[in-house]
């Protein structure tokens, strides 16, 4: 009703121009301004029906206007948002952290060929293993887990036996007690976990199918010790220099760093970068694993009971070499028994898991090494 009386006064206002806007189809209320109006006034000659001359007169209007929308809507529009002042948050005092942190290694697979000059050319990659020490050196870990594989052990292995393999376990054995001796010694309060791989296994399986009877045969007097054929008492893992904890018992074998995230040393292979797709589906809750020498990463969200809840794969890659030089399907070896060149997809890298204790939560770094070198948290770190 409102609207109606509006349009009706806008109409008497304008009189005859309200007229010419109603012919030509336009709404008073469309108008913004009259920009110009011309009226005009002239007398015309016509004959009527007994042919005589009539005068008449004669006008006409001109209106020049501007629409309503010409001057932008009538609603109030965006705008940038208004100047505000913020204040720093003042700096509290930094509390003691409850988060604790574990450096995990991966699959450095120690070993080596024995060339007919006595040259030891080497599967695992010296220097992503300095990189790897120098990097658990500066984050000071409450806890290192070594994932597996830890020793190739190419010797005791099912496929095939090259010459140069012979005679290399021993220099093998020294090389990764080297290796654990130089995380204590890096990391002294730390407590450090080294876990069997199928490649560890591998001495335990061959003593079993030749000569069982001296899988389990221990030093005399010492019982509670590791069978003297076994991992952990070659790489002198109970003594006191090391004091560290053996998980066998592959691929059974399970370190909880707390209660929602778990090492193992994998057993799922897959291709295209699908294998922590699988492994996360397949142990239902969060993992590290070796095993496949690549870098990944998968995230999961399932729903429970409780509602929604996350877990996690991830695999750190390794610290052996990707170059052809370990014993794989892939690589092979020229008339000379020197490995061939090639390129495998691998990875070299190692992780940083920073953790609550208990029933807590945590955060996986995968960090990758290339060519002795990394980048960790803002640090260049280099074996050269």
């Amino acid at each position: 009703m409102k609207g109606d009386l509006q349009k009706e006064l806008a109409k008497s206002r304008l009189g005859k121009i309200a007229d010419l806007l109603e012919r030509s189809g336009i709404e008073p209320e469309e108008i913004g301004t009259i920009e110009k109006v011309r009226i005009s006034e002239w007398q015309g000659i016509t004959k009527n029906e007994e042919g005589e001359a009539e005068i008449h007169d004669l006008g006409g209007i001109s209106v020049v206007i501007a629409p309503a929308w010409a001057e932008g809507p009538q609603w109030p529009v965006v705008q940038q948002a208004a100047p505000i002042t913020i204040k720093p948050a003042p700096k509290g005092k930094k509390a003691k952290s409850k988060f604790k942190t574990a450096v995990i290694l991966p699959d450095p697979q120690i070993g080596y060929r024995m060339y007919d000059d006595g040259t030891m050319d080497a599967f695992h990659h010296e220097e992503s293993m300095n990189v790897a020490l120098q990097i658990t050196r500066a984050v000071d870990p409450d806890l290192i887990v070594n994932l597996g594989d830890f020793l190739d052990f190419a010797e005791f292995g099912k496929f095939e036996q090259e010459p140069a393999f012979a005679k290399t376990t021993q220099t093998t054995i020294d090389r990764g007690h080297q290796f654990l001796c130089e995380q204590r010694a890096n990391s002294p309060d730390a407590h450090i976990v080294l876990l069997e791989g199928n490649h560890d296994r591998r001495l335990q399986k061959s003593i079993t199918a030749n000569t069982a009877a001296a899988l389990h045969l221990k030093r005399a007097e010492v019982p509670e010790d590791w069978p003297v054929m076994s991992v952990p008492f070659l790489l002198r893992l109970n003594e006191p220099h090391l004091n560290i904890e053996y998980v066998g018992g592959y691929p059974a074998g399970i370190y909880w760093v707390n209660q929602n995230l778990a090492c193992i040393h994998g057993h799922i292979t897959r291709s295209r970068g699908s294998t922590v797709a699988a492994v996360v589906d397949d142990e239902r809750t969060s993992v590290i694993h070796g095993h496949i020498h690549r870098i990944e990463l998968q995230h999961k969200t399932r729903r429970t009971f409780e509602g929604a809840k996350r877990s996690l794969a991830a695999s750190p890659g390794c610290l052996c070499r990707i170059d052809g030089a370990v014993p794989s399907t892939k690589g092979s070896t020229d008339p000379h028994g020197r490995p061939v060149n090639a390129v495998e997809d691998w990875q070299q890298g190692m992780a940083v898991v920073t953790y609550e204790e208990g029933d807590g939560n945590f955060d996986v770094e995968l960090i990758p090494i290339s060519r002795g070198e990394s980048i960790f948290r803002g640090d260049y770190f280099s074996a050269s």
